[in-house]
């Protein structure tokens, strides 16, 4: 008996500049792989816009704070539903070699947050009382925060993504991905929805806006034209 190839063809699988990995299977995550990049993107531009931008530019310095506060909101969502609805559900059915992932999951969030905190204080007070000495600190900072979130996003691009689509169904993965939207709240989506896209171009951007639905669509056009004004003026020197 010949099986139809719609019935077992898998989903081909994102992958975005900078991504470490995209295993196969019937599970699509390219939201996951959509929000990788943009945290990735972020940090690189918030690693080199805080040395580059002049130290009485009181503006760009309030707009690069308004800005962290926007990054640091998604990614802090991103792993706080990770660990609330998404690593417990996958530790249920792993076996102990996948339940180190998980656990590695969770030690490398660990170690993210104090950075992002300490980046936070920085981004406050060269925004009230620019010094020197402040956005040095900073700068090594964003860049130690650059390495750790970078080795962790490859790690869970490899490992845990691939257990995911060992232990979960469809079924799954769309009640998790409708319980993220839902703590998200529209007017937090109103504001995140075009950071998440920022910087993908040509084919990765065609083919992220084919999949993604037309609510979400709707979201990055309306609030576009706000979030190109914050994000022009925070990485204004970036492009100088």
């Amino acid at each position: 008996m010949t099986t139809h190839p719609a019935a077992t063809a898998l989903p081909i699988q994102l992958r975005l500049p900078g991504q470490a990995a995209a295993p196969v299977g019937s599970i699509d995550p390219f939201m996951m792989y959509v929000l990788h990049h943009a945290f990735r993107r972020d940090l690189a531009d918030f690693a080199a816009a805080v040395p580059r931008t002049k130290l009485d530019d009181a503006g760009t310095w309030r707009a690069l704070a308004d800005r962290w506060t926007m990054f640091a909101v998604a990614l802090h969502h991103h792993h706080n539903g990770e660990d609330v609805e998404l690593w417990p559900l996958l530790e249920e059915r792993c076996d102990e070699t996948e339940k180190l992932v998980l656990e590695a999951m969770d030690a490398e969030h660990d170690q993210i947050d104090p950075l992002l905190e300490e980046c936070n204080a920085g981004f406050t007070t060269m925004a009230a009382h620019p010094d020197e000495q402040t956005r040095s600190a900073l700068t090594a900072t964003l860049v130690r925060a650059q390495s750790i979130l970078g080795d962790h996003l490859a790690h869970e691009e490899t490992d845990a993504i691939a257990i995911v689509q060992r232990r979960m169904t469809l079924h799954d993965w769309e009640e998790f991905e409708a319980k993220m939207s839902k703590q998200s709240g529209l007017g937090e989506m109103l504001k995140m929805s075009p950071m998440m896209v920022k910087g993908l171009s040509g084919a990765d951007r065609e083919v992220v806006f084919a999949r993604i639905p037309g609510i979400l669509k709707l979201l990055i056009k309306l609030g576009g034209p706000r979030f190109r004004r914050l994000d022009g003026r925070a990485f204004y020197y970036l492009d100088r």
